[in-house]
Order: C-alpha cells, then sequence, then structure tokens
C-alpha cells in the first residue's frame, strides 16, 4: 500500500490534473472527428492535441512522446517535495509503445530512433533522475502494472519515493495498425452502449508520485491493493467469460472492501469484445449491485495512460461527492447484470476499484481509497533457480550444458522449435524478439509444471530493444500511400508484451505476466523487480530472465525458472 502525494494530467483536455478534470465535469471531450489522420486513410475519431499546443509543449531535442512525459513529470514533482536526485526515488514508466512515431520512413530518420528503455533513459537524465528508469509495457495495462510495481519496490524497501508516469501518443504508426484490426469507431466512442461501433485513440501522459509513508491523518489517496493476472486464452481476443478479470477482483475484494466502494471504474473500450466480456466478470465478481462507469469517451483509449488518467479523475470526482457518469451511454449493450452510470451519482463514498485488460491476454484490478488500511509487508520471497536456459546465434545451452544442433544464427531458433516444440502456435507468424522469448520459455516450461495450479505461475521478461524489428516490418506495410497494406498479423506483435501471451497460452500460465524495459541489461536492478515482484505475489513458479535483439543476426534468451522454496 502507498500514498500519492501529487498527480498530474496532460492531455488534450488540459495540461494540469485541475484544468482535466474541470473539463471532464463539464462534459467535454478531447476527441475530434477527422477525415484521414497523420495520413492515415480514412474516417476517425481520436483524441489529438491541437497544433497550437502540441508546437509549445514540444522540447527541443525531444520526441513528442519524450516531451510529453517532461511536461507531466515536472509538474507532478513541482507539487510534491520529492527529490528525483535522490537515490532512494525510482522513476517507473508505463507504455504500450514508447516512441514509436520516432521510426521514422527513411534509413536517414531510423538512426534517431532510440529502444524505448534508452529513450527513457534520456528523459530521466533531463529530469535529473540518478537511478536507471525502469519501463513497463503491458499493452493497455502498462499504467496499472507501473504502478504495482511502484508499490512493490516501496514496500520491499528498495525505495521511499517512487514517480510513475503512464503515456502513449497518437501516431500513424498505431492508427494503421488498429485501423486493420477494424476496432476503430468514426464517432465518439459509447461503451456499454448497444450501438457502440468500437474505441477512440487518444493521446495522454499522466503522472502519480508515490510514498511509502503511510499517514492516515492527512488529505490523500492511497492504492490499496491490486493484482495483475493472463487470460491465458488469446493474444489479442479477451476471454468471453470475463475469467481473468473476474479472478483478478476477487483476489482483492473482500466483503469490507466491497462495501467502501462508491463505483467500478471499468476499462470500457466500446469495442464489442471487451465491453461484453468486461460485463460479464463485473457481474461474476459480485459488483453488479454497484454502479459502473468510464471516461474514456472524454480522452479516447490512451492506452498506457489510461490507467493512471482514468484513475486520477475518478479520485477527484469522488472528493466532490459525485460519480462520474459515461458519456454516449442510452441503452445496455451487453448481457453482464451490471449498472452503468448514465448521469452524475452523488456519493459520499471514497473509494473504487480500476479495472484494466489488454493484448497479450493481460488483465488488471486495483483498489484506491481516500482511508488506508493496516498492512502487513511481506516477508522476503526464498526461491530457487531450478532450471536454466540460454540461446545465440551460437547455439543452445540448458542448465549451462551445450544441446547438439545443426543450424548457427536465424535457423537455430527454428531448428529448436520443429525439434522440441512443434506446437500449433503462430511461430512462423511471431518476429525473431518473440519467437526467442516463446521457444526459450516454453522449453524451460516443458514437463516442468505439471504439479502447480495456472494461477500459481508467473512470467516475468526484461528486454532493452523488444519489438523493434517488428515494428520496422509493421512501419513498411504503410509508408507509401501507394501500397498502403497494413497487416494486423505484423501489428499484433509490435507490442512487446504480446508474446507473453503467447507463451501463457502454450503452457497456462494464468498468473501475472509482465514486459520490463531497461537502458541497458542490469542484473540488479532485475533482480530487485523479480525480488519485489515475487515476494508480493508468492507464485509457485516463475519464468524470467532476459530476451533482446537489434538484428537478425544478434540475439540473446538467457532465462531461468524459479521455484519457491
Amino acid at each position: 500500500m502507498t500514498r500519492l502525494l501529487s498527480t498530474n494530467i496532460t492531455s488534450p483536455l488540459g495540461l494540469t490534473t485541475e484544468e482535466n478534470y474541470a473539463a471532464v465535469k463539464r462534459g467535454e471531450t478531447g476527441l475530434k472527428r477527422m477525415d484521414g489522420c497523420l495520413g492515415v486513410p480514412g474516417h476517425f475519431c481520436v483524441g489529438i492535441f491541437p497544433e497550437d499546443r502540441r508546437a509549445a509543449l514540444h522540447v527541443d531535442g525531444f520526441s513528442w512522446f519524450e516531451s510529453l512525459v517532461l511536461h507531466s513529470v515536472k509538474d507532478a514533482l513541482a507539487r510534491s517535495a520529492v527529490d528525483p536526485s535522490s537515490p532512494r526515488t525510482i522513476f517507473i514508466l508505463g507504455t504500450s509503445t514508447a516512441g514509436v512515431e520516432e521510426l521514422g520512413d527513411v534509413p536517414e530518420k531510423d538512426k534517431n530512433y532510440l529502444a524505448p528503455g534508452v529513450a527513457v533513459k534520456k528523459v530521466a537524465d533531463e529530469l535529473g533522475f540518478v537511478n536507471a528508469p525502469i519501463t513497463v509495457s503491458n499493452a493497455c495495462i502498462s499504467g496499472a502494472t507501473a504502478q504495482m510495481l511502484a508499490d512493490r519496490l516501496l514496500t520491499a524497501g528498495y525505495y521511499d519515493t517512487a514517480v510513475v508516469c503512464g503515456v502513449d501518443v497518437l501516431s500513424a504508426f498505431v492508427l494503421a495498425g488498429f485501423d486493420a484490426f477494424k476496432a476503430l469507431s468514426p464517432t465518439e466512442c459509447r461503451p456499454f452502449d448497444i450501438e457502440r461501433l468500437g474505441l477512440n485513440i487518444g493521446e495522454c501522459a499522466a503522472t502519480v508520485v508515490l510514498s511509502k509513508e503511510l499517514h492516515a491523518d492527512t488529505d490523500a489517496w492511497y492504492i490499496i491493493d491490486g493484482c495483475l493476472n493472463s487470460d491465458a486464452y488469446h493474444v489479442s481476443a479477451p476471454i468471453p467469460s470475463g475469467d481473468g478479470v473476474c479472478r483478478a477482483i476477487k483476489k482483492i475484494l473482500t466483503p469490507e472492501r466491497k462495501s467502501t466502494l462508491a463505483c467500478v471504474a471499468a476499462h470500457g473500450t466500446a469495442t464489442m469484445f471487451n465491453d461484453q466480456m468486461e460485463s460479464k466478470a463485473i457481474e461474476g465478481a459480485g459488483l453488479g449491485d454497484i454502479l459502473t462507469t468510464t471516461v474514456k469517451p472524454h480522452y479516447g483509449h490512451t492506452f498506457g495512460a489510461s490507467g493512471i488518467v482514468e484513475s486520477i479523475i475518478l479520485m477527484c470526482s469522488l472528493d466532490d461527492g459525485i460519480i462520474p457518469p459515461t458519456p454516449g451511454f442510452e441503452e445496455m449493450g451487453v448481457s453482464g447484470k451490471i449498472k452503468i452510470c448514465g448521469h452524475p451519482a452523488p456519493t459520499d463514498k471514497r473509494a473504487f476499484i480500476k479495472l484494466q485488460s489488454g493484448f497479450g491476454s493481460c488483465n488488471g484490478a486495483m483498489i484506491y481509497a481516500r482511508t488506508p488500511e493496516q498492512a502487513s509487508i511481506p516477508g522476503k520471497a526464498d526461491y530457487e533457480v531450478v532450471k536454466r536456459l540460454r540461446i545465440t546465434p551460437d547455439g543452445l545451452w540448458m542448465d549451462e550444458k551445450a544441446v547438439p544442433l545443426e543450424n548457427r544464427g536465424l535457423a537455430l531458433v527454428t531448428e529448436i522449435f520443429k525439434k522440441y516444440l512443434a506446437d500449433g502456435s503462430r511461430f512462423f507468424k511471431m518476429d525473431l524478439y518473440s519467437r526467442l522469448a516463446y521457444v526459450g520459455s516454453s522449453l524451460l516450461a516443458k514437463d516442468s509444471l505439471e504439479n502447480t495450479d495456472p494461477e500459481d505461475r508467473a512470467l516475468l521478461i526484461f528486454t532493452q530493444n523488444g519489438s523493434v524489428l517488428a515494428d520496422r516490418k509493421h512501419l513498411s506495410t504503410f509508408s507509401d500511400p501507394e501500397s498502403f497494406f497494413p497487416s494486423p498479423a505484423v501489428f499484433i506483435n509490435t507490442l512487446p508484451n504480446v508474446v507473453l501471451g503467447e507463451i501463457a497460452v502454450k503452457n497456462d500460465i494464468k498468473g501475472e505476466t509482465t514486459l520490463v524495459l531497461l537502458p541497458d541489461r542490469d542484473e540488479a536492478a532485475m533482480d530487485r523487480i523479480i525480488q519485489a515482484t515475487v515476494s508480493a505475489t508468492r507464485p509457485a513458479v516463475t519464468i524470467c530472465g532476459w530476451v533482446d535483439c537489434d538484428a537478425e543476426d544478434s540475439f540473446i534468451a538467457d532465462l531461468k525458472m524459479l521455484k519457491l522454496q
């Protein structure tokens, strides 16, 4: 459990939390209908900064993505007494696609692209942080995952304060990808409504500054608890029953906590499948009798920022004694028996549960409240390394022993798959980074998970470059207006956490799955994150390690399996 010291929202609706909440309270939206957007043909409705505000926010020498982070974090820090130069302060960023808009479409621009973890290090240095930053990329639940990681690192005693920023920007890269999925609405989204058509993409940065010091007599909000897990169902489609989200809710929702909740803050993307799934999850978890709301019609889906910006707005609204309505909702369009808040509703309660779900088969649920609970600090988890695996262009090693194989380089990875796995997965549609993570993790899991519950299995992968090879391939499918053919099969692999969903489906991993990007391979930082995560969640089995490639002839998968003692 951690205390919120300050917040910021930087969005098309305003540059501070106060400006954003005032706009939301007035019923304003940052969504704008456009014929064609950023060179992508079609009719769109997006949450985009006006050109004059974009120009004012842009910082020389930094990308648009980096500039948004700088503004949001600077404002949040200015409202707190936290010193970024303290070795007891950590900076954590949650993002789905980071600065992918900087890939460019010509070689001259390509060389300016920085891997997400490296770009965040550049921003952290500018802000004065002395600790290397951590970047979490868990698709739509990145903001929630970043907050949960911060909470765990503070609770474990590694740091005293954490600055957590969630951010994603609108780019042709993302717009073309989701358009290929046919997931976008050309009008303002209408979550849970019978006439909903899909989601709107928005851009935003939102920041919370957290402290491990708890003071019940102060006027503050607290992260009470949270749970992350996997559906182990499909990499881009939620399980229709809502099982994963339902399990996440039940993991943290006691009868006492339920009695304090003002509302459910839904993910509410307004897509056919997500809203239907989420309604079943809310009903199944016993929350169908309290109001459910979502503020996405004000911002669009801001991906990595959504779990933070939407939570901040709920805090502001409940402080006002109001449950904010879901704009555009008129008639129920889902089968789950839930109560959608269609109009502002008065409340004297100061707690809510925030739900998230995303590509890569991942889900999250977090409880925020004005009143802290008596929290017990989990002891350090003892685990042992029971298996190791290493793959490089030169070979495969299992527990430090070389495995005889005929091929080298790219062909080596394919040989490993054919010889030891040969399943019905999407292996041959995956990029190299995903193939490495999939083959390595599945080899470690093979014949090793039979005596463990699927919910007691976890996956934690670290990388620097992530899906950059798939990113470049996707870019090539729409960069030429004369041959515009973005492929959803390619786009899905541009999210670096999607392979975790592939691994979860293959090995029935229904516990937590998280993707962390670092500026470089830092074993000490990895150990802290692993220890804090395992101590907080105590899975029976955890597969973790480093997987990275920056070219087709330069790659590594260095993984291990941990078992709780």
